[in-house]
């Protein structure tokens, strides 16, 4: 099949990074894949090796104007409604059936007009895709939930975590809460152990959270990374990794230490009660209580034994739902249905 994958950003978040590992795989069974979109340069390393195509497609004006671009797709999957929007405008110059992924727990729009104007879009794309049952009950609609799947690391063949690394995996904003981890870290009295926090991820509140770290006294023991191209490395390295969003829609950092067999403390809310909540019940946290994590990031330190069982339990999870290969045989039948139901015929 010929597949073009829509997500039209100059970003490299968790959307394109999915989509970047998903289009890897789809290429690796045979199919022809084209990317538009995402940030250049990690598109480029995601994808080394492969055969997937890439067009550099930073929105959806340069979308539209390299739509002529590769191979005349079978399948347009289309990822975040500026995509959307791409899709539907080149539908009359492609004429192939639409997908649309739901990747965030909202309805489409920022307020009452636009989600108006937004909510016509189901009716122009011939399916949707939730990533979570959070999300396809949150964003409405009667969406496919096909859970997103990540790829075994590496590093995890080679783990010895340093006993005294606490990680943070997340885009640093506001809906991530990041500000508690530093809170719960505190909170916990490892820093006067000589354990550290180190975080991964960039965004809009770094300062921000620089400066709570020093106004809380644990600077000295917080490592901002910035984003990171090493990530399974870092999971490979540390002993705990915190999630503190309390709306999570999937949480692919979530999965990818399930996968790497580091143990996770996560906020019970949104998608982690369906990722690592069945596995780990008794590692999930009240959403937006500081001390409750606190307890948990204590507790865990403490307790090597309880660690690794809780990674142990992780994985297995992991590997039963999880895998990328799992994803991609749920993806593989869905397009097989789209197709077949639209009446379209490969050239």
């Amino acid at each position: 099949m010929r597949i073009r994958q829509l997500v039209c950003t100059d970003n490299f978040a968790g959307v394109e990074r999915h989509v970047a590992t998903t289009s890897v795989e789809l290429a690796r069974r045979g199919h022809d894949v084209t990317v538009f979109g995402g940030d250049a340069a990690a598109m480029h390393t995601e994808l080394a090796g492969s055969t997937v195509r890439f067009v550099d497609a930073p929105g959806a004006a340069a979308a539209l104007r390299l739509s002529r671009r590769g191979p005349r797709p079978d399948l347009v999957h289309a990822h975040m409604t500026g995509s959307d929007l791409v899709a539907i405008a080149t539908r009359p110059l492609l004429r192939a059936p639409i997908v649309s992924t739901l990747h965030f727990a909202q309805r489409r729009g920022h307020d009452r007009l636009t989600r108006a104007a937004w909510s016509v879009v189901p009716r122009l794309v011939d399916a949707e895709i939730a990533i979570s049952r959070f999300v396809a009950s949150t964003a409405g609609g009667e969406p496919a939930v096909i859970p997103n799947g990540v790829p075994a690391p590496t590093a995890a063949n080679g783990r010895r975590p340093r006993h005294d690394v606490v990680l943070v995996a997340q885009r640093l904003e506001s809906e991530k809460c990041t500000a508690l981890a530093l809170g719960a870290f505190a909170a916990s009295g490892l820093a006067d152990e000589g354990w550290e926090l180190h975080v991964a991820g960039a965004g809009s509140e770094r300062a921000h959270l620089e400066h709570e770290a020093t106004r809380i006294g644990i600077a000295e023991a917080t490592r901002f990374l910035g984003r990171v191209d090493d990530l399974d490395r870092r999971m490979a390295d540390a002993a705990l990794l915190i999630a503190t969003a309390p709306a999570e829609p999937f949480g692919l950092s979530v999965v990818e230490a399930m996968a790497a067999g580091l143990p996770v403390v996560a906020a019970d809310g949104g998608a982690h009660r369906e990722t690592i909540g069945p596995a780990t019940p008794e590692a999930l946290f009240p959403p937006g209580d500081v001390d409750a994590a606190a307890a948990l990031l204590r507790r865990f330190a403490d307790d090597p034994d309880a660690r690794t069982d809780l990674a142990a339990r992780g994985h297995r999870r992991f590997v039963a739902s999880f895998t990328i290969e799992h994803h991609v045989d749920a993806i593989e039948e869905f397009y097989t249905g789209v197709v077949a139901r639209s009446g379209h015929r490969r050239g």
